[in-house]
């Protein structure tokens, strides 16, 4: 018999073939080949039925031989272990449950060999695996699109322009907006520091008055010049305290785009790139996972690693075991190293692949962590130091390192505490002043988010999961509500404006806890206890009860200008925002402007598509070709150096492969620059 496995990706297709030989033939879906349709909202509101459709004629030629290759075939169902992958796999066994002998299911966490054979061995019939994935992907997908298409045209007609309103998306921009707020209204407020720089033996160290800010200046004042002549302190205590420091759990998908963004200033969106390429390659677990917890079997392999690379006393007597916040995301294990070998060796797994640098950045990190987690403590000797200078009270620490534990391979945490050393110290004894200084300090505001530091705050609040922080930052930077200045998120004016509407009219949209509490719903339905029908009516039934829109002026000025050309008296109807989009239908010009019939023929030259008299004819009808015209111009555009350069600038590097999107940004900042 015929063995089909199915997966999503052509790379990861490659990959597996490799393992199971002659009998099997591997075949890739190319992403998602079903979707909602792009031209309307495509769910039945009086029902909630979705209507999805093939998305491309490429998809509709892969399914076609996929169909064909599965007739009377053992087919199984290898696609990604998430809602996402599950979705594309339940579309696939819809097609082919009439066709194929048997479908089953196979999950895979990691692409090797023993993990790939030892799944298709333990495969389960696809009609037995958990159809909530299925369910919770339909609530996300069909209530995201009412939201979308309900409030996003009400929103650009209301406020004037071109907005989009997203279920998740707009809370993420809240966020952004918010913290911007609190920089503005900032008032940096002065405080003063009192502190002497000590000497002994030729090592100077620093000693803080025991309160660390003095907000009273005249205060601070005379503690100054009172004791500012001094030449020696007294040292009244001293503790001394042995300190371990563990390693942080392994990565999930929130903590590595946090890391890869703190450390490589990777965007969320590139870390997931690049982890996906080294998932599909073999070299890393799955990378979309809430959990913190390894197999039994990688915890002895990496302990393995450990006691060869560093020695026993880097190997604490019992492997470390981390639980993650929900029972859930134990099903899957964290993001780790798949080959247990050192890191000179991942760098040859690398090149073998031909991947490139960045990809070794990221498996470095994972490597490193991978180890650090089950490796031993850190241990410090912290000193204390209480000294006495004219009867005032300051205090100096110092830290030792005694042994490094996981700092041996992971050295960079994001909080790390200032030390320094200190000489050697008596009760009692004085101590040489070289200097004694006041400084004046002014408090500071919140710093911006980064791409991080956003994906840190949206899973406090529980808005999103794993598999979409990257898709929400990326979604807000290219419709315009945010701009990268260095690695912070700065929000455009299009943000704030959006925020302030929805605050007035949606208020719902933005509410966090709502948000919160909608992703716990979706929870729920993956796990057979809701249905996904109550999650998607009452999306659609806050989104249509709302406030009685206005009519923005851009739209009232248009159907004045329509209304003196045809002679027509429409103050009647000037409140009414339906009746004025209907005057407007009406009565705008359908004929392209020549302008557009020219744009159009210049387009149909450079890309050899055909212009019909139907869409020179019809205003609609030439939009709707032009877009399908430029889509194809792009295929082979190739951006200039300045335009490079641009994107450079603005930290947007990720875009230089993508020049579609690369030429709207570039468009949105030559925009900006001419206001």
């Amino acid at each position: 018999m015929k063995k089909i496995v199915i997966v999503e990706s052509p790379k990861k297709a490659k990959e597996i073939a490799h393992f199971l030989g002659k009998d099997f033939i591997v075949k890739a879906t190319v992403g998602h080949f079903k979707d909602l349709p792009e031209d309307e909202m495509g769910v039945d509101l009086k029902n909630y039925e979705p209507k999805f459709v093939i998305k491309s004629p490429n998809h509709k030629k892969i399914l076609a031989e996929i169909k064909k290759a599965a007739e009377d075939a053992e087919v199984y169902i290898a696609t990604d272990p998430d809602r996402e992958g599950y979705a594309i796999g339940y579309f696939m066994w819809e097609e082919l449950k009439k066709k194929a002998k048997q479908i089953k299911r196979a999950e895979f966490h990691e692409i090797t060999k023993d993990h790939v054979q030892e799944k298709i061995k333990n495969a389960e019939d696809f009609e037995k695996t958990n159809f909530g994935l299925f369910k919770a992907f339909l609530g996300r997908r069909v209530g995201d699109r009412i939201v979308g298409y309900i409030l996003s045209p009400i929103a650009s007609r209301e406020i004037g322009g071109k907005f989009s309103v997203g279920r998740v998306q707009s809370p993420a921009v809240r966020l952004i907006v918010e913290r911007e707020r609190e920089i503005m209204n900032f008032k940096p407020t002065p405080y003063y520091v009192i502190s002497a720089i000590l000497e002994k033996n030729n090592t100077k160290f620093v000693a803080i008055y025991e309160k660390q800010k003095i907000e009273d200046k005249q205060q601070a004042e005379e503690l100054y010049q009172d004791i500012k002549d001094e030449k020696t302190a007294k040292v009244e205590k001293i503790e001394k305290k042995q300190v371990k420091q563990s390693p942080k759990p392994p990565f999930t998908t929130s903590t590595l785009q946090q890391t890869a963004n703190s450390i490589y200033r990777f965007p969320a969106e590139r870390t997931m790139s690049l982890a996906q390429d080294l998932f599909e390659s073999g070299l890393i677990t799955y990378h979309r996972t809430d959990s913190t917890r390894i197999s039994e079997k990688a915890i002895n392999e990496i302990r393995k690693l450990i006691q060869k690379e560093f020695g026993d006393e880097y190997l604490p007597k019992s492997p470390r075991v981390y639980k993650s916040k929900n029972t859930q995301a134990d099903a899957h294990e964290a993001i780790r190293i798949t080959n247990f070998v050192n890191l000179e060796k991942q760098r040859q797994l690398v090149e073998e692949k031909g991947l490139s640098e960045d990809h070794f950045k990221l498996l470095k990190l994972i490597y490193e962590r991978t180890l650090a987690c089950q490796m031993a403590d850190a241990l410090f000797e912290r000193t204390n130091v209480t000294l006495n200078i004219k009867n005032h009270t300051f205090k100096a620490s110092g830290s030792v390192l005694k042994f490094k534990g996981f700092k041996a391979v992971y050295n960079f945490e994001e909080e790390e505490e200032e030390t320094q050393n200190l000489p050697k110290l008596e009760n009692g004894e004085s101590i040489k002043i070289d200097t004694i200084k006041m400084e004046e300090k002014w408090t500071k505001p919140p710093p911006r988010y980064t791409e991080g530091s956003l994906v840190k705050k949206l899973e406090e609040l529980g808005i999103g999961r794993p598999s979409t922080y990257a898709t929400i930052i990326k979604t807000i930077k290219d419709r315009g509500y945010v701009v990268k200045e260095g690695s912070s998120l700065k929000p455009t004016q299009h943000a704030f404006d959006l925020i302030d509407y929805l605050n007035q009219k949606y208020g719902w949209v933005i509410d966090y806890n709502f948000t919160k509490k909608m992703e716990e719903f979706l929870d729920k339905v993956e796990e057979n206890k809701k249905d996904w029908k109550e999650f998607v009516k009452e999306l659609h039934q806050k989104s249509i009860s709302k406030v009685k829109s206005a009519v923005s002026k851009k739209m009232l000025d248009y159907a004045l200008d329509l209304a003196k050309k045809h002679g027509k008296d429409i103050d009647h109807i000037l409140n009414d925002p339906e009746k004025i989009k209907e005057f407007i239908d009406n009565h705008a010009d359908k004929k392209p402007s020549e302008k557009q019939v020219e744009y159009a023929k210049a387009l149909s030259e450079k890309t050899g598509l055909r212009l019909t008299d139907k869409e020179l004819s019809d205003k609609k009808a030439l939009k709707k070709w032009i877009d399908k015209a430029k889509k194809e111009a792009m295929k082979n555009y190739q951006l200039s150096e300045k335009q490079k350069n641009v994107l450079i600038k603005y930290g947007r590097e990720d875009l230089i492969e993508k020049p579609a999107e690369a030429l709207k940004f570039i468009a949105s900042k030559l925009k900006k620059f001419k206001k």
